[in-house]
């Protein structure tokens, strides 16, 4: 009998359990996956000067024609890449009520071509950039008059692609280790509260001499959303590659924790040339851009906007059900 009762009341509290995880209003995916309620405005460039790398740097703002304020999103473009080439993502975030700063950072073909013996620096020059846009905010909000007071400077997301999706791991708690003499190199700054990284970068030996090993991911403790396809292999210049899960590494070696990994079957690091690069990749993947912008979007939303049903539909939603096998989102 007493052991009919604990069975009963261990069943009961599965039904209480799951009501409580599924209680509050449903996502539906299709208000992801369309463009957000708000109009946008797209300012470029909005050029400020960084007196700590002597040159001025050029940015593309955009931002929703609504009241705010508005969680802030900072994108680090890939290597040699357009910011104006992720429009499909960005301006879809911005549509959905985030102020959205993409920098051009010096390998960005919107400058003047690089000398060969700035390739060293390209990395510190990159992560200064993320932190310094926050730095200019006062700045950049005087030169675009419509989104004075509209940032919410308490809810701050860093993101990425490819090299630049690297770059948001850093800002992030991702640690550099020189290999001469193993120093270690942290760049991260805790303003950025959360981090999406597009196909991203894993262990690896990196050209200006710094290491990437397996341990360096043990400091990406905050919300972080990765993503990538089965056709996006990677590479880091040295001639070596690696298979497509390596670009998951922000969420396979991170510690447990607000972590979300999606892959895409048959997607290639350019999503058919909708990002970055138009020449680049397959043919164009319209799908593979709208299933990756729907779940960064819900992955934003729920961290920056601490919107419980947006988490809910991250955590409840069978994402290969939902997208008829071609995308998988697993948790942790």
């Amino acid at each position: 009998m007493i052991q009919r009762r604990q069975r009963a009341w261990a069943a009961l509290l599965i039904i209480v359990v799951s009501g409580w995880a599924n209680a509050g209003p449903q996502l539906d995916s299709s208000q992801l996956r369309q463009a957000g309620p708000h109009a946008v405005s797209v300012v470029d460039p909005v050029v400020v000067h960084d007196a700590a790398q002597n040159r001025d740097v050029s940015l593309r703002v955009i931002y929703p024609i609504s009241t705010g304020p508005f969680p802030l999103i900072v994108f680090s473009h890939g290597a040699f890449c357009y910011p104006q080439l992720y429009a499909e993502i960005t301006d879809h975030w911005a549509s959905h009520g985030y102020v959205v700063i993409l920098p051009n950072h010096l390998d960005s073909p919107n400058n003047k071509k690089l000398s060969p013996g700035a390739l060293r620096s390209l990395m510190s020059s990159r992560v200064r950039d993320m932190s310094f846009v926050l730095d200019a905010l006062d700045q950049i909000e005087a030169e675009i008059s419509d989104i004075r007071g509209k940032t919410d400077r308490a809810h701050i997301a860093v993101a990425g692609h490819s090299f630049g999706g690297m770059i948001a791991m850093i800002k992030s708690g991702l640690i550099l280790e020189h290999s001469e003499d193993g120093m270690q190199v942290d760049y991260s700054d805790d303003r950025f509260g959360a981090a999406v990284v597009l196909s991203g970068v894993g262990p690896a030996p990196m050209p200006d001499g710094t290491v990437l090993s397996e341990s360096a991911f043990s400091r990406l403790t905050g919300p972080l959303f990765a993503s990538g396809g089965t056709k996006d292999e990677g590479n880091i210049g040295t001639g070596e590659t690696f298979p497509w899960q390596w670009r998951m590494s922000g969420y396979t070696l991170a510690p447990p924790g607000d972590k979300y990994y999606l892959v895409l079957e048959g997607a290639d690091h350019y999503l058919g040339g909708l990002i970055c690069r138009k020449n680049r990749g397959s043919d164009a993947d319209p799908e593979a851009v709208e299933i990756v912008r729907m779940a960064n979007t819900a992955f934003l939303n729920a961290y920056l906007k601490d919107d419980e049903a947006s988490q809910r539909f991250l955590r409840n939603t069978d994402f290969t059900a939902l997208t008829s096998g071609r995308a998988q989102l697993n948790y942790k």
